[in-house]
């Protein structure tokens, strides 16, 4: 999913898997005493001297997952200074040297408690015992409107939440509180006012507090971050903000409408902040709001109700534009980590390796084996969420009945520097097909590595056995599109909250997939877990899918359910959205005479939003549209009138419709942050193309 937003100008991240390499921790550490000259200065100016020191890490605390941005402060930074947080390394392509006294860094993932802040460069190294906190829960998101009613999501470290704990943000009472699990709560934001308020997390049991300082940010208009519709209803005045989408900056001399009719007098260009406002009696909702720019994808923002608008438009990768030529800088490395450790399995021997007794013998041509891999950070193959190669760098993730450990089996797997839980499967493999069959499962929690770390002694007791199944029946299934869906796939991952999914794997094949074309009786799943013990947190996630196609293209919708627990009985899976369908233009035709996009769906739920992305005959994005999901049509101006605008590119025109549904949404409060599919709880699509 976040492939297909990228193609089409989607604001989303860099994967770091790419350029993953296991390089050895920086050495030769200095005395901490030792620096360019004997001077202190003044830690934030750096007036008086030029001494390594660091004074503190603003936020001064974040989640224990790592990931969050934070900014360190002190003197004597160099270009080459590698900072450690808990003596776990930032990554060197995360530390960015905004002068002397400043370090950009992205945090590591670390252990909740305090930790030690260290600055290391030649020559010298300065340390901040205690200077960072990391916090034993975080929030998601961890802003929202004022009027409350955000959808949040609270996960946990080593945490045991209950029925009948609390959430307060500051003094005011949390709704709909759900316990998914031991490690994780959900719950919709109080009403509160403009600024940062602490979270806290009451204990139902005996009142003990799991405290966020400022936890959650409540804001007035819409998202400072994220972008969107905030503020409130339309009452006579609508402020818009446009933003380069790339570099965050203000975008002056963007052309900017109220409605469709270019001759109103709510029109204008924005001043050099980026912005502009319109008022008046006729300023009203429904409001559509049409931002565009020279080398940059025009947006719009559909029949909503609400006087804040901030747009982030996206600049055009054109060499025409000054953008996409030329090479790109060269930046600082970015390390993997590795784990290491034994498979124990049970049995006489408390001091050695046990036999594999809980895998059936291998029959001829069979063997016994175990694979070894870890928690990914989002469910699917996506390649934002896929686990690096464990076998890079010498990895070791394939297991088998010699040679022999001090207790068990070694291993040793090339991983992603994060927070996670390491797994592996035991099973029988046959060696002329490669088909796999586990049998047994055991799982090692709450593992951290840092950048360029090797994290040894991790041992994973094999002692889960897989026995259990869980069948999930699809109902509620929509109309085709135009030429699909045709065939079914369901997955279902075991969700251990802050530490990542487990998608099981043999040889990087899903193991819990199934595949059909029809929906007449159950999608099994053998050789599950029972969710006791070492897995008594997780909770099952099944995803089930209609696509098209033996690649799973599109059109397709999909439907995620979340928070599973019981195995051996059967879930029904509902509420898939029905596919978009193009009437005008239809598939293949010329756009319509009156610039108004139409799609029609046959049956489904209806969605929360319509986002709309179009790719002119010219190969750049041109057009991102924010519709709301009771409305099937869209409109696109022609803006050729206005100097320096051109209106979308001739040829053949490629458009896409995202029917989506997102728990606790309201569209007058959409923000870009609702691009992301974590969040989403059922989507469908097609992919269109137009002649103009």
């Amino acid at each position: 999913m976040a492939a297909m937003l990228a193609a089409f100008g989607g604001l989303t991240g860099c994967s770091e898997l790419e350029g993953l390499t296991p390089p050895p921790l920086p050495s030769g550490r200095a005395d901490s005493d030792a620096g360019p000259d004997g001077s202190m200065g003044f830690p934030d100016s750096g007036i008086g001297g030029t001494r390594l020191t660091v004074a503190r890490v603003e936020p001064g605390h974040g989640p224990f997952t790592g990931g969050n941005s934070a900014l360190v402060r002190g003197t004597g930074f160099t270009a080459e200074a590698i900072v450690t947080v808990g003596g776990r390394m930032v990554q060197p392509a995360d530390t960015e040297r905004i002068d002397g006294n400043r370090l950009a860094i992205v945090l590591p993932a670390g252990e909740p408690g305090p930790a030690d802040v260290s600055v290391q460069q030649p020559g010298a190294e300065a340390t901040l015992p205690d200077g960072y906190v990391y916090d034993q829960a975080f929030i998601e998101p961890d802003r929202g409107s004022t009027s409350g009613g955000t959808y949040v999501t609270l996960t946990g470290s080593g945490t045991a939440f209950a029925e009948g704990d609390r959430v307060l943000f500051g003094e005011e009472e949390c709704t709909d509180v759900e316990v998914v699990s031991e490690t994780r709560i959900t719950c919709d934001s109080p009403a509160g006012t403009v600024g940062a308020v602490d979270v806290r997390i009451v204990s139902g049991e005996d009142g003990s507090e799991i405290v966020i300082e400022d936890g959650f940010e409540y804001f007035e208009s819409s998202d400072p971050f994220e972008g969107g519709l905030g503020g409130g209803p339309i009452e006579g005045t609508i402020n818009v903000s446009v933003i380069d989408a790339t570099t965050g900056a203000p975008v002056p001399e963007a052309f900017v409408v109220l409605g469709e009719d270019l001759s109103t007098e709510h029109q204008g260009l924005t001043n050099l902040m980026g912005q502009i406002a319109f008022s008046g009696p006729d300023v009203a909702p429904p409001a559509t709001i049409h931002a565009a720019k020279f080398c940059y994808e025009k947006t719009s923002f559909v029949a909503f109700d609400a006087r804040d608008v901030t747009i982030f438009l996206v600049p055009w990768q054109d060499p025409m534009c000054g953008e996409g030529s030329g090479e790109l800088p060269p930046g600082r490395g970015r390390s993997g980590s590795f784990v290491s450790g034994e498979l124990v399995f049970l049995g006489p021997n408390e001091l050695g390796p046990n036999p594999w007794d809980i895998i059936p013998p291998a029959r001829e041509g069979w063997r016994r084996v175990s694979y070894v891999q870890t928690t990914q950070p989002c469910p699917g193959d996506d390649r934002f969420c896929l686990n690096p190669d464990p076998s890079l760098g010498g990895g070791q993730p394939r297991v088998l009945e010699e040679p022999l450990g001090e207790r068990g089996y070694p291993y040793r797997i090339f991983v992603r520097p994060s927070a996670f839980a390491v797994y592996a499967l035991g099973g029988l493999e046959n060696e002329t097909t490669g088909e796999f069959i586990p049998y047994v499962m055991g799982v090692a929690r709450n593992v951290l590595a840092g950048p360029g770390e090797e994290v040894t002694g991790v041992e994973i007791i094999m002692n889960i056995p897989l026995d259990h199944y869980l069948d999930v029946q699809l109902d509620g299934i929509p109309g085709p599109g135009r030429n699909g869906p045709d065939r079914f796939v369901v997955n279902a991952d075991i969700d251990l909250g802050g530490e990542g999914v487990i998608v099981r794997r043999s040889e990087g094949d899903l193991v819990d997939e199934v595949r059909r074309r029809s929906t007449d009786r159950p999608f099994r799943f053998f050789a599950q877990p029972a969710l006791l013990g070492s897995l008594s947190d997780g909770r099952y996630r099944v995803q089930a899918s209609w696509v098209t196609g033996d690649f799973d293209a599109d059109p397709s919708t999909h439907v995620v359910r979340e928070g599973i627990r019981r195995v051996d009985s059967e879930v029904v899976v509902d509420g898939f959205l029905g596919v978009p369908v193009a009437t005008a233009p239809a598939f293949g035709e010329r756009m319509p005479s009156d610039r108004v996009l139409r799609w029609e769906t046959d049956g489904g739920v209806e969605p929360d939003l319509h986002l709309v992305l179009m790719v002119g005959g010219d190969g750049n994005p041109a057009w991102r549209m924010f519709v709301p999901g009771s409305q099937q049509f869209a409109p696109i101006p022609d803006l050729s009138s206005i100097p320096e605008i051109d209106d979308i590119s001739s040829g053949f025109v490629t458009w896409v419709v995202y029917a989506i549904s997102i728990p606790g949404f309201d569209f007058d409060e959409v923000s870009y942050g609702d691009l992301g599919d974590d969040d989403w709880d059922a989507w469908a699509l097609d992919i269109f193309t137009a002649q103009r």
